[in-house]
């Protein structure tokens, strides 16, 4: 082969490996984005502390081998154990039990447009705390985007907070506990990236995950205790399943995958999969309704989430992402 002809060959394996990690982007996204729908089929049947408790049970279990593998690399002293528990419950027990008692109480359709807000919060949390550098842009898209939440939460321009009605009432009480639930999320983003930047971010993972159990299987055996074991039909364990294997554990895994190879500006487009495909599919299989105003919002946080993104973009001309942290992005 000529060295003509090996430069073509290495330039086509490397345009295929490019299309490959965007194909596990886009796959990645498109089950993040299930997973709403998913928890809202196993909320009818388990309470929010027994969904997470098997969840990441499971999951535990299937990522038990990244921390085998990696164990050496895992850090032994004190501080860093105790931020990575600290890590461990912002990211997936006080946030977790937010987003899915808020879940309990809204809509699949709301939940997966306020999902996406979380970058405008690790934004916010980046200029407070790091004194990262404001921009017009980057206040333009956090106006914008909570402009976009507003209209969610509120069905329209006037508060709907005493609006007649238990439905509506508990709908607005969910809407606020998920969005309360991404601004502790964005302290995990922001704390992780910060402190913990030298693990492999999927061993960061797996032991944020595993850590959680320590809250979650007590949490959730009293449960059990106080209200029975729960009589689960098969698409509630299809559902249950569905978030554990598929969104939690190959979600991440494709994710971090795809970020070897691809950065930001390619990768960044994909996050719209999540909250388009997600009210798509709330829409279709639990016959969510949507007004103008939800229209209007998630409208308005796709053009924050752009802004963001276009901001990115100008910035990122350093290697390729290497971790979730890096693009601030919610996960289910």
């Amino acid at each position: 082969m000529t060295a003509s002809a090996s430069g073509r060959e290495a330039k086509r394996v490397g345009l295929q490996s490019r299309g490959q990690a965007f194909i596990l982007l886009v796959l990645t996204n498109a089950c993040w984005a299930g997973a709403y729908v998913a928890g809202k089929v196993a909320l009818r049947y388990v309470t929010p502390i027994e969904l997470n408790t098997v969840r990441f049970s499971i999951a535990a279990l299937l990522l038990s081998p990244v921390i085998v593998r990696e164990r050496k690399r895992i850090p032994r002293n004190q501080r860093a154990l105790l931020m990575l528990a600290l890590l461990a419950l912002l990211g997936f027990v006080f946030s977790k039990l937010f987003e899915y008692v808020g879940l309990s109480l809204s809509t699949a359709s709301d939940v997966a447009l306020l999902i996406a807000t979380e970058s405008l919060f690790t934004a916010l949390l980046s200029w407070t705390f790091f004194h990262e550098r404001v921009t017009r842009t980057g206040i333009a898209a956090l106006v914008v985007g909570m402009f976009g939440v507003y209209l969610i939460v509120e069905r329209g321009f006037i508060p709907t907070l005493s609006a007649p009605g238990t439905n509506a009432g508990a709908r607005v009480i969910g809407d606020l506990l998920v969005i309360f639930s991404l601004l502790i999320e964005s302290g995990y983003t922001t704390l992780g990236k910060k402190t913990v930047a030298s693990l492999p971010p999927l061993l960061f993972t797996a032991l944020t995950i595993t850590g959680s159990l320590f809250v979650w299987l007590p949490a959730g055996a009293l449960s059990v205790a106080h209200s029975g074991w729960p009589v689960v039909p098969w698409e509630g364990w299809l559902a249950i399943g569905y978030m554990a294997v598929i969104a939690t554990v190959f979600g991440y895994w494709m994710w971090f995958r795809a970020l070897t190879t691809l950065d930001a500006s390619v990768a960044a487009p994909a996050l719209f999969i999540q909250p388009l495909l997600g009210v798509a599919l709330a829409i279709w299989l639990l016959g969510d309704a949507l007004t103008w105003a939800t229209l209007l919002g998630g409208a308005l946080i796709c053009v924050s989430l752009a802004l963001v993104m276009r901001r990115g973009a100008r910035r990122s001309d350093g290697p390729a992402l290497t971790t979730l942290d890096d693009l601030g992005e919610a996960t289910p």
